[in-house]
């Protein structure tokens, strides 16, 4: 007997952020019932489901009574203790993705095994920020690699959070005030751009990939989303494009992935090389909410009670995704309407969180046949939500109404 006997399958969430949300979302349609343990810090989840609990997702006794009332336990973000999902799996529990995928989300143990499993990943070095040795280490790496590292926290970081990049001589002062995880060390790349690639896979071993995109990134978070632009599907040349679906499907091989992994990717003199991994829903596929033809989130839940996995393919030539970034503007949902009046082909999603800067509170996705014009009304929108550009819009607009009234 399940828990769901008598409705559809109820999926248990890890975290109440955005990601939780958007699941939520796609998951009513589908008759799949959602719960969520979310922290007290959470935002947005409760907007569009009732079952939200709070709770810390690290003490056991909780995350055990939380895991009872589902049956498929998942995660909103990867920073769980690893060890209490070792035991609820060990007792049963459909833990997905599975400890074993979890893991990866450690930058130190992810390299070292896609090192070993052939993937391409960078020359790197994993130390530990206090070993006496240290310094002299990254030195020695920094001038094999002209002189500059950037060093990453193995675990915890995100959205430029936890990357450090040093010149050789600034690394003695660093490591003098740093106290946390051990330290991933690589060389400072000459990057082309940077690609994402999406997978899914359920526990039969079925696996769905969408095309590949570009990301642009912008102090180290996710600004802009590209899709679209040839047959392949891609913004991407077909043969790079091709190398990269090609990692990305090793990558889910390596990981044992069940559910959707995201897979950031650099391209160095026209060569792929994996910058990280997330094994969960991802900024880099909320275009394909409108931009796909299945959803990552519908088919992150589709993955996981092990239902057949939808298609991928574009809706559009070209789809592009901009986050809409908190400040001192306010709210962006005070904007909404403006948003809408003067991009009303915009798709808006705002997250129900607290607008602060740099913090992630929503994207824009729009859709269509020409690039350049999808992303200015893309980052049009993005802006007016944000609060940038507002007034000049509002003055904008109010001289078109004059004009129209002449």
């Amino acid at each position: 007997m399940t828990v769901s006997e008598g409705h559809g399958p109820v999926v248990g969430f890890v975290g109440g952020g955005q990601l939780a949300r958007m699941c939520a979302l796609a998951a009513a349609p589908m008759g799949i019932r959602v719960m969520v343990l979310a922290a007290s810090s959470d935002e947005g989840t409760s907007e569009v489901t009732p079952n939200v609990i709070i709770g810390d997702a690290d003490d056991p006794v909780a995350l055990r009574a939380f895991a009872e009332q589902v049956d498929v336990l998942t995660i909103d973000h990867e920073n769980v203790d690893h060890s209490t999902f070792a035991d609820l799996e060990a007792a049963g529990v459909a833990v997905r993705p599975g400890v074993g995928a979890l893991r990866f989300s450690d930058k130190a143990y992810q390299r070292v095994e896609f090192a070993a499993a052939g993937l391409p990943v960078p020359d790197f070095v994993v130390v530990d920020a206090g070993a006496a040795d240290t310094a002299a280490v990254i030195n020695e790496f920094a001038q094999r690699h002209g002189g500059r590292v950037v060093l990453k926290a193995s675990r915890g970081g995100y959205d430029g959070r936890g990357v450090w990049i040093l010149d050789a001589a600034d690394v003695p002062g660093f490591l003098a005030g740093y106290e946390g995880a051990p330290l991933v060390v690589e060389p400072l790349l000459p990057l082309d751009r940077e690609v994402a690639v999406l997978v899914a896979r359920r526990p039969s071993g079925e696996i769905a990939v969408w095309p590949v995109v570009e990301t642009v990134q912008v102090d180290g978070m996710c600004d802009e989303v590209l899709a679209g632009g040839n047959a392949g599907g891609t913004v991407l040349d077909p043969d790079l494009e091709a190398e990269a679906l090609r990692v990305g499907a090793k990558v889910a091989e390596v990981t044992g992935i069940v559910g959707v992994l995201a897979i950031e990717l650099f391209v160095v003199n026209g060569s792929v090389v994996i910058n990280e991994i997330a094994p969960r829903v991802h900024n880099s596929g909320h275009l394909t909410i409108e931009g796909s033809e299945t959803s990552q989130f519908e088919q992150h839940l589709r993955a996981i009670v092990d239902w057949p996995l939808g298609p991928t393919a574009l809706m559009a030539p070209f789809v592009v995704m901009r986050n809409v970034v908190g400040g001192a503007a306010g709210d962006p949902r005070d904007r909404q309407a403006a948003a809408f009046s003067m991009v009303p082909e915009a798709h808006i999603h705002l997250y129900g969180k607290t607008s602060r800067p740099a913090r992630k509170v929503g994207h824009v996705t729009v859709l269509g046949d020409d690039l350049e014009q999808c992303r200015e009304r893309a980052q049009l929108a993005a802006d007016l939500l944000a609060g940038d550009r507002f007034a000049d819009a509002m003055e904008d607009s109010h001289d078109n109404r004059e004009q129209s009234n002449e």
